[in-house]
């Protein structure tokens, strides 16, 4: 569903302005095919001694044959930054065949993006993936009050509640297996949607007064890593890989990385424009207008 949303809005605006219209229909394939790929192998690399050592084969029940658990998406196990190097890979791949401009065409292609993740999240709540932090306390009687609205509880079976029953601390073990689910978790798959939202909102604002062509595609790429790195913060699957264990994960660092070269590019076109357009005090304007009346 978000990628079609995601698609309509890059079409239609497009469309509207007589320009890569049938190229941002053709690009769509690819940006799906190559997302999914990075999306997959982004993961894998991540989990790779359970991928190819510890787990390397799953059992599908219902035909009896066992696969190559690399395939078995089913079970979890998509990154939205390697969905994103992914399908970045493929702009590059497409543009350059098509010979179009990649900078106007990365804006109107980006716009829809955060579309696309906003309904990407709601596939997390209903995977059980993604999951925030216990949030909880304990009345005089024992029992389980969350602290936050809109708090989430996942059934067994779902990814969330197996992977806590392994690794929570025992404490939180047994109150789970009294609730008969998680404990109140962060609903930071929601927050994440929710904000997605606004980023959507924030670059249509940006396309309809943008200066100069990327403008749209970097205020993307500064706006995501900051939220995400935040969300970061709440988020409680341990599994989802850390570059320094419990202090910085895979993707604030992913975000730091693209957030910083994002701002560094932003300065240098920067200084690029007022080179070529040398700013004028307000004075040396109004004495020029004199001068032409």
């Amino acid at each position: 569903t978000g990628f079609l949303l995601a698609m309509h809005v890059s079409f239609r605006y497009a469309s509207r302005r007589g320009k890569f219209a049938d190229d941002v229909l053709d690009f769509g394939f690819w940006a799906l095919l190559g997302g999914l790929i990075g999306a997959r192998v982004v993961f894998i690399f991540t989990k790779w001694q359970q991928y190819f050592v510890t787990e390397p084969w799953v059992k599908i029940d219902a035909i009896g044959l066992k696969i190559p658990a690399v395939l078995a998406i089913w079970q979890g196990g998509l990154v939205f930054y390697g969905s994103a190097l992914g399908g970045f890979a493929a702009f590059m791949i497409f543009s350059h065949k098509r010979k179009i401009p990649r900078l106007e065409f990365a804006d109107i292609c980006v716009l829809g993006l955060p579309l696309a993740h906003v309904f990407g999240r709601f596939g997390c709540v209903a995977a059980g993936c993604c999951w925030g932090r216990a949030a909880y306390h304990l009345d005089e009687a024992g029992a389980v009050i969350q602290d936050i609205p809109l708090a989430m509880h996942f059934p067994p079976g779902a990814l969330a509640y197996d992977s806590l029953l392994r690794n929570a601390p025992q404490a939180q073990i047994d109150l789970m297996h009294n609730l008969g689910t998680t404990l109140p978790l962060v609903p930071t798959q929601l927050l994440e949607s929710f904000g997605e939202g606004i980023v959507f909102l924030i670059l249509l604002v940006v396309m309809s007064r943008k200066l100069f062509h990327g403008q749209v595609l970097l205020t993307y790429t500064i706006l995501y890593p900051i939220l995400r790195s935040t969300l970061e913060m709440f988020r409680g699957d341990v599994d989802r890989g850390f570059v320094l264990d419990g202090m910085l994960s895979t993707s604030q660092f992913i975000s730091l990385g693209v957030a910083t070269a994002s701002m560094i590019t932003i300065v240098v076109i920067a200084r690029r424009r007022m080179i070529a357009q040398p700013f004028k005090a307000p004075a040396d304007i109004a004495n020029e207008a004199g001068a032409k009346l």
